[in-house]
């Protein structure tokens, strides 16, 4: 089997506003094409570490930016 492209989805639901709650979701999907000598493994890492960080970034929370060499 040849892994030519891989995908990550990550979300997180956050409850806020006592006494009365409400609750907020954000999830993200990120997808990648594999080239010539790239890891499965290492894209799915790199995915998940970027989704991570823009779901956060979307409830408002401080994040670091990093450079990343992925074309977006």
């Amino acid at each position: 089997m040849k892994i030519d492209r891989v995908e990550v989805t990550y979300g997180e639901l956050r409850s806020h506003g006592y006494p009365t709650f409400s609750n907020q979701r954000y999830e993200l999907t990120l997808g990648a094409v594999l080239e010539s000598g790239e890891s499965a493994r290492m894209a799915e890492s790199r995915l998940f570490e970027l989704a991570k960080r823009e779901v956060r970034s979307m409830f408002g929370d401080q994040v670091e930016q990093t450079e990343l060499d992925i074309p977006i």
